[in-house]
């Protein structure tokens, strides 16, 4: 595939989002697609680790103005999904390796987006107060939009579905891999190792320098403290810390460190291993460490614990004694002990790779491009399908051959803007919660309405066409006569429809018709006496023609007591059918300006709603195109 891949933001290289961006690179590199790299400016010399691979390899760059943090998520909001929509046509996707830190408005390409962490919601002041507002309050209306949503850990999925809001089935966790090489390897050192930048509260120095601290001196001499990492936030209170540790004169600070000199620690001073952090979306140097051979202590909440299973020791990292008791243990515990637990730690750590990561992220992205016929656009939280006609009509009929009973009927909703002013509750504007919620839990929608087709595209989620109600009756009706389903019709008037069924005779001959009911309906009355007759019938297909929003809540009510394979609401598609509404001209129709034409037919009766509908949606569309709504 040819793909841009955000490699911002970098930190210099000196994060665990940097290893991220340099192993996924690398992947990607070598299962043969064509990178694009979108780069921060002054990394024009960074390889990435992919050494002489790195030059024919094309970046973009941001501009300079967006070297503070503020200016580059505003950058990634407003400006980049211009400039990839103008040069849509040299990729087949986009991969952001970072989005929990930036994303995009809109996303005209099909997009895997990566997040690690939402540690901002588990640590008080991990960031500043504007940071913290935009990581929970801008950034997941955003990050929601892209096509596909990854997470590096079952514990980031379950933070995204708890705080974020997402649908289970939206984010798929493709856990984070191991370097090439990392093998088990003779221990040779006894100190102990915390890799990790050196932030404080987030990283928890201070509790693991003082339970480091309370280790009796001679079990401390034989394991001094090695902790590793650039100083980042509040570097200088841990440093503090550590001059004040009765064990001070073992702690060493190295500062940030190269590839090599990591590779000398871990295989020359290193025997155990401690990650103390209050919160991580995965945590790579535990993986590595177990893969290493070197046992391992580490925090039992996050991602933490589930990265270590059963083969490290866990404590509570709010708990200095906790820490402490965990150092202990892992320090003292005999060598049966031991060995079976690095046994188990190279085990578990064979479960991390960055190939499977990669080629993860390709198959998200294969199934996103997809042909635009496939899947669905989300829109104001209502899943319009990705379909044509002819599409619609055969999803139809095999709902239709769903086998009785069936536990609930399948909801078919034809999305117009109608339905979008009368269901959506936006501010100013008012709403159906009940309508909206049946919306968008159904099981089925087609954009009805050019001005939904329009929004899709604008929104980079381009629909084939519209598919109306007015259009799939007389096609399902024929369909049905064909395959030999009967239908029912609920509402409209007993003339409208002999005359509608007369003229669909010509198309549909044989139609199998279970019945109608033009008894007046209404909702605050108890349905049972109409829910039986139906069922009494027996349709494979039933029209529900009482109008919006009144179809579309009867059906909802009604769908858990319905033995009917599939329901769809239908409108006044019957008056159209027997000729008693004359639809607008072909050329109007396409151009979206059917809501003129019945206008000028039903002035007294539709000015106002077509006008305050247009309104409305026009409103809620803008809304959406700037991240208003959930994708």
């Amino acid at each position: 595939m040819r793909l841009l891949v955000s490699a911002i933001p970098y930190d210099s290289g000196r994060s665990g989002i940097s290893v991220y961006v340099r192993e996924v690179l690398k992947e990607l590199v070598d299962l043969g697609h064509e990178i694009t790299l979108l780069c921060e400016c002054g990394t024009e010399g960074e390889t990435f680790n992919l050494g002489e691979a790195s030059k024919s390899i094309p970046r973009v760059y941001a501009p300079k103005w967006t070297k503070r943090a503020p200016l580059s998520m505003a950058w990634h909001l407003f400006f980049l999904p211009r400039w990839i929509r103008r040069h849509r046509a040299s990729f087949d996707a986009m991969v952001i390796c970072a989005a929990n830190r930036r994303v995009l408005s809109r996303y005209p390409l099909p997009t895997a987006a990566t997040i690690h962490d939402l540690a901002n919601f588990h640590i008080k002041g991990k960031y500043s107060r504007l940071r913290m507002f935009y990581l929970a309050h801008v950034l997941p209306h955003y990050a929601k939009r892209a096509q596909r949503l990854v997470a590096v850990s079952l514990s980031t999925k379950i933070d995204m579905v708890r705080f974020w809001g997402c649908r289970d089935e939206d984010v798929t966790v493709l856990y984070n891999g191991l370097s090439r090489g990392v093998a088990p390897s003779p221990v040779k050192g006894g100190s102990i190792l915390y890799i990790s930048r050196i932030e404080h509260p987030g990283k928890n120095h201070l509790r693991l320098i003082e339970a480091y601290g309370k280790l009796e001196r001679s079990l401390a001499e034989k394991h001094p403290l090695i902790i590793a990492g650039a100083d980042w936030k509040d570097a200088d209170v841990v440093h503090a810390a550590a001059s004040s540790s009765p064990n001070a004169d073992l702690i060493r600070f190295t500062g940030f460190v190269d590839d090599a000199e990591l590779e000398r620690l871990w295989r020359e001073e290193t025997g155990f291993y401690i990650f103390p952090s209050l919160f991580e979306g995965f945590g790579l140097s535990l993986a590595e460490a177990m893969a290493r051979g070197i046992p391992a202590a580490a925090s039992q909440n996050g991602s933490l614990g589930e990265v270590a299973g059963d083969a490290a020791i866990t404590f509570d990292p709010f708990d200095v004694e906790s820490i402490a008791a965990a150092l202990r243990e892992l320090l003292t515990e005999s060598e049966d002990l031991r060995q079976k637990r690095v046994e188990r730690g190279i085990k578990r750590a064979s479960m991390f790779s960055w190939r499977d990561h990669a080629s993860g992220l390709v198959k998200l992205l294969e199934d996103a491009s997809r042909p635009r016929t496939g899947g669905v656009v989300k829109m104001f939280g209502i899943p319009v399908s990705k379909v044509t006609e002819d599409e619609a009509v055969e999803r139809i009929i095999a709902l239709a051959k769903t086998p009785r009973p069936v536990s609930r009927a399948s909801f078919v909703a034809t999305l117009n803007v109608d339905f979008v002013s009368n269901a959506v509750k936006c501010r100013p504007f008012g709403g159906n919660e009940e309508l909206w919620g049946y919306l968008k839990e159904a099981d089925f929608v087609t954009a009805d309405g050019m001005p939904i087709v329009l929004l899709a595209k604008l929104l980079g989620e381009p629909l084939p066409g519209r598919v109306t109600g007015a259009d799939l009756v007389p096609r399902l009706c024929a369909r049905a006569a064909k395959d030999g389903l009967s239908v029912y019709v609920l509402g409209g008037t007993d003339d409208s429809l002999k005359e509608a069924f007369a003229k669909l005779e010509a198309v549909a001959p044989g139609l199998k018709l279970a019945g109608t009911d033009s008894s007046i309906v209404k909702l605050d009355e108890d349905q049972s006496a109409v829910v039986e007759r139906i069922n009494a019938a027996k349709p494979d297909i039933l029209f529900v023609a009482l109008g919006n929003p009144k179809q579309e809540l009867w059906m909802g009510r009604n769908a858990s007591r319905l033995n009917v394979p599939v329901m769809i609401g239908i409108g006044g598609s019957f008056n159209f059918i027997a000729g008693r509404v004359k639809r607008a001209p072909a050329w109007m129709q396409r151009s979206g300006l059917e809501w003129i034409y019945r206008i000028i037919q039903e002035p007294g009766r539709l000015w106002k709603r077509y006008a305050y509908g247009l309104v409305k949606f026009s409103y809620l569309s803008l809304r959406h195109l700037t991240g208003g709504f959930d994708k």
